[in-house]
């Protein structure tokens, strides 16, 4: 059975950590000298459809969308926080080491690669979207996420691919709508549907500018939201914090020994009286819960499946409208 889930599902959270750190040591001048350049210059991205719907699997709180890399079909993960429009499993995908680009350790230990391959790659998004032939693609050994959570991983797409497109989730269908900024303002706004807008949150970004981040309120207390689809819902905060909110109602904290169907202890969370620029939004359950030195709430599946959700990174603001 291709989705057979073997290890706890908290490894994509290994994977992502992975990235960011290799995405820091790919940043160095040491590491890969102008390779960097190369992957961001040596493709367009674009397809020849000015709006077009991908349908999507949602396994675990991820979203994964079918596709192909060559001759191997299998499921890219959607992640809004990967820089790279794809970052390829070659181990399941095969493909040449030909070009050294970074190096890192997931969380878990594994040590991972970064690599390209001099030959054009042939990628596609389920049957309509064929990008040709791409050239310069990252990738890297996953073989232990095969083993662990899907057997058919083709790897991410990521906000290089999204960036250039007005693209709306929808949990109830599973689907993403994705609108081309070649269009008119006015074009792109009629894909708003104005009857079910809730709120229009402007956002800042780091990170490139791939992770949207807003300030807002748990009750009284002021906190960072950062989005992101390789997120399913997590709360980083002080212990002082936590005090603060579980005192005044908005927090409450349980021991889980559940997640997603496996046996995997965590500590959950539910936050409730969440605003921003005083409009309410909808209480956060299952919220993976750690103790540390900032005050983050990244607002992943456990946020977002309350709504249908417009991204706009060229205006920089996520539309937020009834399911």
């Amino acid at each position: 059975m291709k989705n057979t889930k073997i290890k706890p599902s908290n490894t994509l959270i290994l994977i992502l950590a992975f990235v960011l750190a290799v995405i820091a040591s790919f940043s160095d001048a040491e590491a890969g000298d102008n390779n960097r350049d190369k992957i961001s210059s040596a493709n367009n991205y674009a397809v020849d459809k000015s709006d077009f719907t991908l349908p999507f699997h949602l396994i675990d709180g991820y979203i994964f969308i079918d596709g192909q890399v060559n001759n191997k079909k299998g499921k890219f993960m959607f992640d809004t926080a990967t820089p790279f429009a794809f970052l390829v499993n070659n181990h399941f995908a095969p493909l040449a080491k030909d070009v050294f680009l970074a190096e890192g350790h997931a969380a878990s230990g594994q040590p991972l690669v970064l690599y390209t391959q001099k030959r054009a790659v042939s990628v596609n998004l389920t049957e309509q979207i064929k990008l040709g032939k791409l050239k310069s693609l990252p990738h890297t050994n996953f073989d232990f996420i095969e083993k662990w959570v899907l057997q058919d991983f083709l790897g991410m797409t990521g906000h290089a691919f999204n960036k250039d497109y007005l693209f709306i989730i929808n949990f109830d269908n599973q689907t993403i709508d994705f609108h081309s900024f070649k269009q008119d303002d006015k074009t792109l706004s009629a894909y708003i549907n104005k009857e079910s807008l809730i709120a229009t949150l402007p956002f800042t970004a780091k990170d490139d500018g791939r992770k949207p981040e807003i300030d807002l309120l748990i009750g009284n207390e002021k906190m960072t939201g950062v989005f992101d689809t390789g997120n399913r819902s997590g709360l980083i905060i002080t212990e002082e914090m936590k005090n603060r909110l579980e005192k005044a109602g908005n927090l409450r904290v349980e021991k889980k020994a559940y997640l997603y169907g496996m046996n995997e202890p965590y500590l959950s969370c539910t936050l409730r009286n969440l605003t921003f620029n005083n409009q309410p939004l909808e209480d956060i359950h299952n919220v993976d819960l750690k103790i540390g030195e900032a005050n983050e709430l990244w607002l992943g599946y456990q946020f977002l499946k309350h709504y249908v959700s417009a991204w706009d990174y060229k205006n920089k603001t996520i539309t937020l409208m009834k399911r």
